[in-house]
């Protein structure tokens, strides 16, 4: 994951049903204003995290969003309980606006801002394209035999499988995390001339290509998301911090990486450099990927 804006959420009233007011002397735009642009810079935070590379697959040329493990889905679980409290963002259509403006800025073409992003109407609730069916990730695998038509027979997990369109996918040549869709059963004839049944699959893992697209759009959201800067007002900010404290002591990931940056920021209350790194360490450990980032740069750094 890429290193995550600072407080997006500390600086967020609505999250905790406050009514936010700009601070004198801050230069904030005031009132509904000023909230609007918080709700605008978490709502991109929120998309930085949405196209990840890591919650996407690929299928029939399409590209489908989708969480693979308990700890993504908490994660957006956490976003979306604060944008349900939004007050000023409230409009889909302009959410759906602000998502095409930024996918277009990031230099793609229409083919594939069309790949990432529905159109608004007012029946599809969703923003990304989804695929209702399920997905199965096989962390290792070997090949057993390649067929033709760029088939093949891998095994993994105690299974050996029949995989259609083997080999698209970048993380194929490694040999681990294939990314499957289940397809029904294919039987094949063998050397001896015996009929076996397998479980069919198709490569759903992104290729190079798509990789890269994902993670350019990902930095786009997150680049503008961090250009975003409405100020935060300092009482709302105490309130906020105290938001969270309450919250990140429901073992909520996202709650305690947003913790973590408010006592290494100094935001709502005074720095404290050492509570910050416990918080991000129980972060990481509950799941949260910003918090696993941050203390890998945090590390990298170090050396």
């Amino acid at each position: 994951m890429k290193t995550r804006v600072a407080a997006l959420v500390c600086c967020l009233a609505p999250g905790f049903g406050l009514v936010a007011q700009p601070a004198a002397g801050t230069g904030s735009p005031a009132g509904s204003e000023w909230q609007l642009v918080l709700e605008q810079k978490h709502f991109l935070h929120c998309l930085g995290f949405v196209y990840d590379p890591a919650l996407w697959f690929s299928y029939k040329g399409s590209l489908y969003f989708t969480p693979r493990n308990e700890a993504q889905a908490q994660e957006l679980a956490g976003m979306k309980a604060v944008r349900a409290k939004y007050v000023a963002l409230t409009n889909r259509q302009a959410r759906c606006e602000l998502a095409a403006r930024a996918i277009a800025e990031s230099g793609l073409d229409s083919q594939w801002q069309k790949k990432l992003i529905l159109p608004y109407s007012e029946t599809n609730q969703n923003l990304t394209p989804t695929l209702p069916r399920p997905i199965r990730i096989l962390a290792r695998y070997e090949v057993i035999q390649l067929l033709p038509e760029g088939d093949a027979l891998i095994a993994g997990e105690g299974a050996t499988n029949f995989v259609m369109d083997f080999g698209r996918a970048a993380d194929d040549a490694f040999r681990t995390n294939a990314t499957l869709l289940k397809e029904g059963e294919r039987t094949l004839t063998t050397g001896s001339g015996a009929r076996q049944t397998f479980e069919a699959f198709t490569d759903a893992g992104l290729s190079k290509e798509e990789t890269a697209v994902l993670q350019k759009v990902s930095a786009m959201f997150e680049q503008k998301s961090a250009v975003v800067d409405p100020g935060v007002p300092t009482e709302q900010a105490k309130e906020e911090f105290e938001g969270y404290l309450v919250r990140a002591k429901d073992s909520s990931p996202y709650m305690e990486y947003m913790l973590a940056k408010c006592y290494l920021e100094g935001l709502g209350t005074p720095k404290d450099k050492g509570l910050g790194l416990e918080w991000m360490k129980r972060a990481a450990k509950s799941g949260s990927g910003d918090a696993k980032t941050y203390l890998e740069k945090a590390q990298s750094e170090a050396r």
